[in-house]
């Protein structure tokens, strides 16, 4: 197998070491007079040696920028040399490392590999420390050349004014997609296939290389996803919905303090609007979007929590910017949908002695104020974040879907009798409200484990997604043997999104992702307009052992297309690899 690896490198490594042959060495001095930039070594995020890519992406950016910006682009050697024995630069250093190379610009990214690749760069102006980010992918390692092709023609048109070919300019090439066999025409979106059914099982190319989806035991197939840039945060909450009212998600994205709004461009995140901030002392665990009073536009509630007591608080967008509902709420809130009911605001409260008091109410919002109403029919052991509430059979009544604090899956009456638990373990957090201080312990030595802690889920989403007519689960399983042994040792260095369904005596499989590199942090499944598809969105904290990392935390966001016309007959037959062929 080593030699093969070897064998693969050494072929997809001959297109840039006859780069290198042609380009040689490139200095200022081959374009006077004209704007310089220097290229740093990108920063690798990838299960395995990727270092013939690291090198030859540089080495074609170089040349592209040369030749169609007439940018000098800084010795390879001298920027090495310069940076020898250094961490890696931070944004603040920038400037000073550009002075010392006698550059105008600077080029710094990460090349991470997830099934597919990523470029991620970032061009630094040395003048007024100002910088630009640019974005672009490929589906296999083989398809690397078209995409730096794309990233360094964005390059020189944004930073240096220079004119693309026509070919850049096609629906697609400014998203930094390579052009794939099966992919769309040209006036698609550069998110669908030809065929989306056909490649969900895997008969025609996707965006992200082969077995993303394996049906009743995976999510196998081509139908790939797409992926945004890396954001530097550690992203800790995420959520999908119409924010606007104009009939189009948008992306939410949270970390310990902060909420961003993105509107959707193919696989870009554009930013919409300010950010909005929560009290320092107030970490953000749990985001969700939801239209809660009706009036078309979804509200964003944002639930944070210091040691002892909630501090949440909610936004809507009034068209120029993102308006209070209501702030400095001792609830913990989440929007969720309740059969019957439809989308409500839920909340509980936080005990004198404990993180949770025992109780879900149903919330709504007067006067900028939160007033608690009926309590929810929700067992007392089932805390805010942990389930779902559904008719998983069709019988009329419905079922609370929950993750314990073990990580074990169990549906429930509403009355609290356990109607199934997994033997598996799903879920599986970083997050977590209270602590020793909602204890008033002060001695960890007889805190063993540190049992105040209640750790907060990705959510669990219910959609019909095998087309008969009832609610299925869909529920993340991040992968770690050592974070179910120890309970406050949690590292997730990958993880998986599976949707089950009801068989009549227990949840059961019927499909699941193929494991994604990195820590699932949240997740959020929609349905489109004519409900036969549905964007499957999947927010990941880059993992920490994936090769070299940058010195800050990375963070990404996923984006499967899936259709919901799935079979029923797996519902009943078993477990059946999508991409494999139907007897």
């Amino acid at each position: 197998m080593q030699i093969k690896r070897n064998r693969l490198s050494i072929f997809y490594l001959v297109p840039f070491l006859f780069l290198a042959l042609l380009v040689g060495t490139i200095s200022p001095a081959t374009a006077a007079g004209a704007k310089t930039i220097a290229i740093l070594p990108f920063q690798v995020l990838a299960a395995k040696d990727l270092g013939y890519l690291k090198e030859g992406v540089r080495i074609m950016l170089a040349s592209r920028l040369a030749a169609g910006a007439g940018v000098a682009v800084v010795d390879k050697a001298k920027v090495d040399q310069t940076l020898a024995g250094s961490a890696t630069p931070t944004a603040a250093q920038m400037q000073a490392l550009g002075r010392r190379l006698g550059a105008d610009y600077l080029l710094a990214g990460n090349l991470t590999a997830m099934g597919g690749v990523s470029l991620d760069a970032k061009v630094y102006s040395v003048a007024d420390g100002t910088a630009q980010n640019f974005f672009a992918t490929a589906a296999k390692e083989d398809e690397v050349i078209g995409a730096v092709d794309k990233l360094a023609w964005e390059v020189a048109s944004k930073v240096f004014g220079a004119t693309p070919p026509a070919a850049m300019a096609q629906p697609g090439a400014a998203a930094g997609m390579p052009a794939m066999a099966g992919a769309a025409a040209p006036t698609a979106s550069p998110y669908q296939t030809m065929h989306p059914e056909r490649a969900f099982m895997g008969t025609e190319g996707g965006r992200y290389g082969s077995g993303i989806i394996i049906r009743s035991g995976g999510l196998g197939g081509d139908s790939g996803f797409v992926k945004s840039r890396n954001f530097s945060m550690e992203l800790r909450a995420m959520d999908v919905g119409d924010v606007d009212g104009d009939g189009k998600d948008e992306v939410v994205l949270a970390d310990a303090h902060t909420v961003t709004v993105y509107h959707r461009d193919a696989n870009r995140l554009v930013p919409m609007g300010e950010p909005i901030t929560t009290i320092n002392r107030y970490r953000i665990h749990d985001v969700s979007v939801g239209d809660c009073d009706g009036n078309g536009k979804a509200e964003i509630y944002i639930s944070a929590a210091d040691t002892k007591a909630p501090n949440s608080m909610a936004v809507e967008w009034d068209g120029k910017a993102f308006a209070p509902i209501f702030k400095d709420a001792h609830w913990y809130v989440r929007a969720m949908k309740v059969p019957g009911q439809g989308m409500i605001l839920a909340g509980q409260k936080a005990a004198v002695d404990a993180p949770v008091m025992p109780g879900i109410f149903r919330l709504e919002v007067q006067g900028g104020a939160v007033q608690e109403r009926e309590k929810l029919a929700v067992p007392d052991g089932v805390n805010l974040f942990d389930f779902a509430i559904a008719d998983l059979d069709g019988d009329g009544l419905t079922e609370v879907v929950a993750i314990d604090q073990n990580d074990r899956l169990r549906v429930l009456r509403p009355s609290g009798k356990l109607l199934w638990k997994s033997d598996d373990y799903y879920g599986g957090t970083t997050r977590y409200i209270g602590g020793l201080e909602a204890m008033g312990i002060a001695d960890r030595s007889v805190a063993l484990g540190d049992l105040g802690r209640i750790y907060v889920p990705g959510r669990i989403v219910i959609a019909d997604v095998n087309g008969d007519g009832v609610p299925d689960v869909i529920v993340n399983k991040n992968l770690s043997s050592s974070s179910r042994v120890f309970r406050n040792m949690k590292s997730y260095p990958s993880g998986e999104i599976h949707a089950l369904t009801w068989n009549g005596i227990g949840l059961t499989e019927l499909w699941r992702t193929r494991k994604i590199d990195g820590y699932i942090t949240d997740y959020q499944l929609r349905p489109d307009k004519t409900g036969t598809a549905a964007d499957l969105t999947v927010g990941v904290v880059l993992s920490s052992e994936l090769g070299e990392l940058l010195a800050d935390q990375e963070s990404t966001v996923l984006m499967y297309q899936l259709p919901l016309t799935g079979d029923k007959e797996g519902k009943k037959e078993g477990k059946k690899e999508l991409g494999t062929p139907e007897p």
